[in-house]
């Protein structure tokens, strides 16, 4: 089956790729980094190859930065063994697999989105002059520095000093300061906000957060086992926390539950289910719908 209409979906091993939808090529393709578009899919006896992997034609653009074209030239010369150039390369017809592309929501990022808290600073003194951001994922860590940052800013910068001159402007909110010297705002400034900006969660940053959050978890639960055991008080206090912040304990710990757990059968066992219910909840819907 050839799928070439946009807007076409195909789902293989539970990823959407849609035709005429964004895609990067990734790491497992010669043309990793590159963006582009998908032109058609082709299933079954439409396929160029034999087994059961579908074809995706794309179309993929140039790299904008020239270091990135002339990084794929090398590519693709050492793989011809022959001088190649960007126009060599038929990047508008591209046959991959479905492992060497990720598909992208372009231009709207569909994803649930957290919240990033960010403390943004500008600042100038007598024509010298920069700016920093930190950020935070809670409102409490960020009004903290937000609170440090100023407080040594009325403590040790230019603040008391410009408060001296008649020319010494205020201005400020509840998340906000804002102070200058009248005419020479270029050259004497200092502003600090609290910003809150939406952070879209991507399925691969949920995953990765997630690991992390279960290895620490990992590590709390065996650093309150093994702190009562006496083994563990003999040693000194380096091998403690060498063995504490060993890097493969939560992995180790993981690799010992799958063996005592069959986490994958109950798992799709209750997807099943879940899917089974639904579909009997909407049947029952559309028939109480029903005209008599």
């Amino acid at each position: 089956m050839i799928y070439h209409q946009p807007g076409e979906e195909f789902w293989h091993e539970g990823v959407c790729y849609k035709v005429g939808g964004r895609i990067v090529a990734n790491g497992a393709s010669d043309y990793a980094g590159l963006f582009g578009n998908i032109l058609e899919i082709r299933t079954e006896d439409d396929r160029e190859t034999d087994n059961d992997t579908p074809d995706i034609y794309c179309a993929f653009e140039a790299p904008v930065l020239s270091v990135n074209c002339l990084a794929l030239e090398q590519t693709f010369s050492q793989l011809y063994r022959e001088q190649k150039h960007i126009e060599d390369l038929d990047l508008d017809m591209v046959i991959m697999g479905p492992e060497m592309i990720v598909p992208l929501e372009h231009p709207a990022q569909v994803y649930p989105t957290g919240t990033l808290y960010v403390v943004a600073v500008h600042w100038a003194t007598d024509g010298e002059f920069g700016s920093y951001e930190v950020i935070f994922t809670e409102r409490t860590d960020a009004l903290h520095q937000f609170h440090n940052d100023l407080r040594e800013e009325f403590l040790v910068g230019s603040i008391p000093r410009w408060k001296e001159s008649s020319q010494f402007v205020e201005e400020e909110s509840a998340s906000s300061y804002e102070c200058y010297l009248d005419g020479e705002y270029c050259e004497n400034h200092f502003s600090i906000t609290l910003e809150q900006r939406a952070l879209p969660l991507s399925p691969a940053f949920c995953r990765s957060t997630a690991e992390l959050y279960r290895a620490e978890c990992l590590r709390d639960d065996f650093r309150e086992h093994i702190e009562n055991c006496d083994d563990f008080q003999e040693l000194s206090d380096t091998q403690k926390e060498a063995l504490l912040r060993s890097p493969n304990l939560p992995q180790r710990i993981a690799n010992q539950l799958e063996h005592s757990c069959a986490y994958g059968e109950a798992y799709w066992q209750a997807v099943s289910d879940v899917a089974r219910t639904l579909l009997k909840e909407l049947r029952q819907q559309s028939a109480g719908h029903s005209p008599c």
